[in-house]
C-alpha cells in the first residue's frame, strides 16, 4: 500500500470515530426512579404511588331517624301514692280533718330514646302539662298526731319506645326502649287516707 492510500484510510477512520464513541439518546439520559423509590439509596419513600390510591368513595344515601311509642298499655281509676297533693294533721283527740281546695297533681310523662315529652303525651292523646288542676274534698275523723291525706286519681300507661332510621330509602328498626311508665291525673278524683 502507497503512502497516498494509507493517509486516505486513516482519514476516513477519524471521520467515524466522534459517532461511534457518542453516547446514544438512552445512554445519555438516566432512566427515571421507580415510583415510590428514594433514587440516592434505591430504597423505599413513604410517600404513595398516586396511580394506585384509592378511589373516592361515593356518598351514602341521606339517613333519617324517628320513634313512636308501642305496647302501650293503660289502667284507669288509678291512685298515684308517690304523689301527695293536700295534708290535714290532728292536732288534739278526736279532731275531724276537712280537706277543701283546689290542689295541684302532678302529670309524669317518661321521655327519651328519640321522643319528647310532648311527643310522647301526643302517643298516648294526653296532655303534656306537667301539672293537673285537682278539685280536693274530704272529711275524717283523726286521732291526734294522724294524718288526712290526699292523692291524685288518674289513667297509668305502660309503653316502649321504638326507634326507627331509613338509609338509602330503605326503613330499618334501630332500637326498642325498656318499660316507661306515664300518670295523666283526672282534675276531680282524688283518694283521702288517714295515715
Amino acid at each position: 500500500m502507497n503512502r497516498r492510500t494509507t493517509a486516505r484510510a486513516a482519514a476516513v477512520a477519524l471521520a467515524f470515530l466522534p459517532v461511534a464513541l457518542a453516547p446514544t439518546t438512552a445512554q445519555a439520559q438516566p432512566s427515571a426512579p421507580a415510583a415510590g423509590v428514594d433514587s440516592r439509596t434505591g430504597e423505599g419513600t413513604s410517600e404513595p404511588d398516586e396511580s394506585t390510591a384509592p378511589e373516592e368513595i361515593a356518598p351514602r344515601g341521606a339517613v333519617g331517624y324517628y320513634s313512636k311509642v308501642v305496647k302501650k298499655t293503660k289502667k284507669t281509676k288509678q291512685t298515684n301514692t308517690k304523689n301527695e297533693i293536700a295534708r290535714c294533721t290532728a292536732q288534739s283527740k278526736g279532731m275531724t280533718c276537712t280537706i277543701n281546695k283546689t290542689a295541684s297533681a302532678t302529670r309524669t310523662i317518661d321521655a327519651g330514646f328519640g321522643l319528647s315529652r310532648g311527643a310522647v303525651a301526643g302517643n298516648l292523646g294526653i296532655s303534656k302539662a306537667k301539672t293537673q288542676s285537682v278539685a280536693v274534698s274530704c272529711t275524717s275523723k283523726v286521732k291526734k298526731g294522724h294524718s288526712l291525706v290526699a292523692y291524685p286519681i288518674g289513667t297509668k300507661y305502660r309503653y316502649k319506645i321504638e326507634k326507627h332510621m331509613t338509609a338509602n330509602g330503605l326503613p330499618y328498626k334501630a332500637g326498642t326502649s325498656g318499660w316507661k311508665h306515664a300518670f295523666n291525673p283526672s282534675p276531680a278524683s282524688v283518694s283521702c287516707k288517714v295515715k
